[in-house]
C-alpha cells in the first residue's frame, strides 16, 4: 500500500487531465485556473497518499486539446498555436497548420485566436511565448510549481 513504508514499488500518477476542450478555445480563461486548481489538488492528493511522482502526458496539445488517442479533447499545460508565431527573419520556418489540425475542429471555431496579444497578457496568458506560437496554461505553472518547491521524500 501506498504509504506504508514498504519501498519496493514505485507509484506514479498519470491521469490529472481535464475535459473537455480548453479555455483558450472556448474564449473562458476563468476555466483555465479553476482546470488548474484541481490538476494541482489531484497531483498534490496523490503526492500525500504516497505516491512517488506524476507524469503529465499531455504536455502540449492544440489550441482546443488535441490530439490524444481517444479522440476527445482536453486541457494541457501547453498549447502549440503554430499560427500565432511572429514571423521575421531569424525565426524558423514554422507552417501555418500542423498535420494534426484541420478546418473543422469538434467544438467550432477557437476564440481565443480573436484575442491581441494585449487581452492574452491582460487574462494571464503571457504574450512572449505566443510568438514563438505557445500559449501557456495556468496548468504549467501549476505543474512548474509542485515540481519545484515539493520536494522528493516530502510528506503532508
Amino acid at each position: 500500500l501506498p504509504g506504508d513504508g514498504g519501498d519496493d514499488h514505485l507509484i506514479l500518477g498519470s491521469e490529472a487531465c481535464h475535459c473537455p476542450s480548453t479555455g483558450y478555445a472556448g474564449g473562458d480563461l476563468s476555466v483555465g485556473w479553476a482546470r488548474a486548481e484541481r490538476y494541482a489538488h489531484a497531483i498534490l492528493s496523490d503526492l500525500a497518499a504516497g505516491s512517488n511522482g506524476w507524469i503529465e502526458w499531455n504536455m502540449v496539445l492544440d489550441s482546443i486539446g488535441g490530439p490524444n488517442h481517444l479522440g476527445n479533447m482536453c486541457d494541457a499545460p501547453l498549447l502549440a498555436v503554430p499560427h500565432r508565431a511572429v514571423r521575421n527573419a531569424t525565426s524558423p520556418v514554422v507552417p501555418d497548420t500542423m498535420p494534426f489540425e484541420h478546418a473543422d475542429h469538434p467544438f467550432g471555431e477557437t476564440l481565443g485566436d480573436q484575442w491581441t496579444r494585449e487581452e492574452l497578457n491582460a487574462r494571464g496568458v503571457p504574450a512572449e511565448f505566443l510568438d514563438v506560437g505557445v500559449v501557456v496554461q495556468p496548468l504549467y505553472f501549476y505543474a512548474g510549481h509542485i515540481s519545484r518547491y515539493v520536494r522528493p521524500g516530502s510528506r503532508a
